[in-house]
């Protein structure tokens, strides 16, 4: 396995680096106040391919030839060091174009392609908890049943679901979703939907292999741990600037044995989850018999990772990290949706194991 970048890599490493610590971190505590994206988002994302960039070119988007998940969770990343809430409005559209490209009609392509050509949204729901109920006639599904929340939802034109070996695509015109602004990942236009009795035809009906959601899932959690790994080193950063100003019995907190500790094992973990996101996305771009296994493993520690990383930056910052004026108390709130979304792959392993037993 080759570690080294190619040169579009690293091209695309700086430019999102650069992104993100320009306007992602300044747009980032406006954003989580005012439960809601900038306004300059679409804009300045978009001219850096963002959106359309898992939309074939041949359909108006940047992408010619296979998708790289490696270069994805190399951007993801440094988007989590900028903003999670952000970064999962800019990646919401990878899993839908891609699943459609790869299993959808000429119909679900010409739907899905023609609205983020034109700047819409995508979301994906997985009914991790078996809410849904599914019934098939003649091909036509119909769906029962409350989804979410889910990034992006509120203000998507599709929605991707996998539901119980099932994988279709919903126009969302008609759905009803109710919007909602969680703690966590504030302004990343969340939303529940309640489906009764949606009508999804057969052209939009895209698979009915529980493979086929395994491997969307797959490429969301190897995406999730990279920005989980980001937030997480994204707090240590704070927390290391912080410490170095802040001043108790003559000399700056970053002296302190016990705080230099704690930053040293959260720097340990936030690379150790950004170094098996990396392995798991290399994992599925050259199709490893164990890539989902990896994906999941590597989304459940970056989950650990960030979570603890983010408590340990509130306590260096003391009473101070409870405070809004500061970022980590909000890197504290992100840290939960990496942990909650697509469910609990961890207690679904256990379980199996102990059934086999």
């Amino acid at each position: 396995m080759d570690f080294a970048l190619d040169d579009d890599q690293r091209l695309i490493v700086d430019t999102v680096r650069k992104f993100a610590e320009r306007d992602l971190r300044t747009w980032s505590a406006d954003a989580d106040r005012a439960g809601a994206p900038p306004d300059r988002l679409t804009n300045v994302a978009g001219e850096l391919g963002f959106f359309v960039d898992a939309v074939p070119a041949a359909n108006d988007g940047m992408l010619e030839g296979p998708f790289s998940h490696t270069t994805r969770a190399l951007r993801g990343f440094e988007l989590g060091r900028g903003c999670a809430a952000l970064a999962a409005l800019l990646e919401t559209n990878v899993e839908p174009a891609l699943a459609v490209e790869r299993w959808g009609s000429a119909a679900a392509k010409s739907s899905l392609y023609a609205s983020l050509a034109s700047g819409g949204l995508a979301a994906l729901a997985h009914d991790s908890r078996g809410a849904l109920e599914i019934s098939d006639a003649g091909g036509e599904l119909r769906l029962s049943g409350k989804l979410g929340p889910v990034p992006a939802l509120a203000a998507a034109n599709h929605l991707l679901v996998i539901a119980k070996g099932i994988v279709a695509l919903l126009e969302t015109s008609s759905l009803q979703r109710t919007a909602i602004t969680p703690s966590g990942w504030r302004a990343a236009r969340w939303a529940t939907v309640q489906l009764d009795a949606v009508k999804v035809p057969a052209d939009f009906v895209l698979s009915r292999d529980p493979a086929v959601g395994e491997e969307i899932l797959a490429w969301a959690r190897v995406s999730l741990a990279a920005r989980a790994a980001g937030v997480a080193t994204a707090a240590m950063e704070q927390a290391e600037a912080y410490a170095k100003e802040r001043v108790q019995f003559g000399q700056p907190i970053a002296r302190f044995e016990s705080l230099i500790r704690l930053r040293d094992d959260a720097e340990t973990g936030a690379l150790a989850a950004k170094t098996l996101a990396l392995y798991a996305a290399w994992a599925l771009d050259t199709k490893h018999p164990r890539a989902f296994e990896y994906a999941s493993r590597a989304r459940v520690l970056a989950g650990d990772v960030v979570a603890k990383a983010t408590i340990d930056a509130v306590q260096i910052f003391g009473g101070y990290g409870f405070v809004n004026d500061y970022p980590v108390e909000k890197l504290m709130r992100d840290s939960r949706a990496f942990e909650a979304l697509h469910g609990d792959e961890r207690l679904g392993r256990v379980l199996a194991q102990k059934g086999a037993l």
